[in-house]
């Protein structure tokens, strides 16, 4: 049995988060899969062909049909949403020459499987509920992401409660690479009118700009200590809920 380690590594608006998740690559014998390649839920027909039976199965397609995605922000390990605020654990398939791409809602998200292995939904598992993470975007969290950083990288936009600038480089997708020290970028109150790009951050409530984290759901108020011109500002910045925009991931 081989394993993928998949990385998700994010960071908006000064917000560093990683998530790891290990998914499988098994191999599923040819004549198995000629038998179940049309079958409308392959991974369940492969488990009835090796005598295997789950009795989520009804379960999980329903999580993944028309549900309202209000809930949970991040999925454990080797899950993926499902949609409904539910995470489902997924595994990849080597079907070789009969390979006919991802599970529906699994592509062009930045999943990927080694030697040619695809992603498919695993419905030997219960669906479990996403999790929340403060400093991950609110908002629907789309089938297919492991949380909603990395869903905000892939569409290169988030809405959330910030304070209106960004310390990351310009022109690239924000990660935890692109921090640095100075304001690079001023898109949104209440920011505007008073920090300026290239202002020095010394502190946000008194903690570094790679240490704080801000919350992404609630309004708080932020002590923000920064230098200009070799004379020392603070301001108290009360976040509010706006939309950000960046460079999107090109490799998914």
């Amino acid at each position: 049995m081989k394993l993928l380690n998949s990385l998700a590594a994010v960071s908006i608006a000064g917000i560093s988060i990683a998530s790891i998740s290990s998914i499988e690559a098994v191999e599923v014998d040819p004549k198995m899969h000629q038998l179940c390649i049309e079958a409308k839920d392959y991974a369940g027909c492969i488990r009835a062909m090796k005598g295997e039976t789950s009795t989520e199965k009804t379960v999980n397609q329903i999580n993944r049909q028309g549900a309202n995605l209000t809930e949970g922000n991040l999925c454990p390990a080797q899950h993926l949403s499902s949609g409904g605020g539910y995470c489902q654990r997924v595994i990849c398939v080597k079907r070789g020459i009969y390979g006919r791409g991802h599970d529906e809602g699994l592509g062009g998200k930045g999943n990927t499987c080694k030697g040619g292995a695809e992603l498919t939904w695993d419905n030997n598992h219960q669906p479990v509920r996403a999790s929340f993470n403060k400093q991950c975007p609110p908002g629907d969290f789309e089938i297919g992401f492991p949380n909603t950083c990395h869903q905000a990288i892939a569409r290169g936009h988030y809405s959330g409660y910030s304070m209106g600038f960004s310390v990351h480089k310009q022109g690239v997708p924000p990660s935890p690479m692109t921090i640095t020290n100075k304001v690079t970028k001023v898109f949104g109150s209440p920011a505007e009118g008073k920090l300026q790009v290239g202002d020095k951050i010394i502190s946000i409530n008194g903690l570094s700009n790679s240490e704080f984290k801000i919350d992404m759901h609630n309004p708080s108020t932020n002590e923000v200590k920064v230098e200009r011109d070799g004379e020392t500002l603070d301001y108290a910045l009360v976040t509010e809920y706006q939309k950000q925009s960046f460079p999107r991931a090109k490799k998914l």
